[in-house]
């Protein structure tokens, strides 16, 4: 009866083992996954600041303009 019993034990310890090796390998590629959205967000991000500041430069420019062109027009 001891020996069933620690035959058993022995399986169920081994399933934990291969449980665990499982979730080790879900846990590395979930973590792989996020460092990869993290760096098409952060590559999002630049993009989005780069195009933030072209619009205000934009904008700007766009004001001056119109009060130069405003300025020449009293004259």
């Amino acid at each position: 009866m001891d020996k069933r019993f620690e035959a058993v034990d022995q399986r169920f310890e081994a399933l934990f083992r291969e449980v665990d090796k499982r979730f080790e390998a879900v846990d590395q590629r979930f973590e792989a996954l996020f460092q990869e959205v993290d760096k098409h967000f952060e590559a999002v991000d630049r993009r989005l600041d780069v195009l933030l500041r072209v619009i205000s430069l934009g904008f700007t420019v766009l004001a001056l303009l119109i009060a130069w062109l405003g300025y020449l027009a009293q004259r």
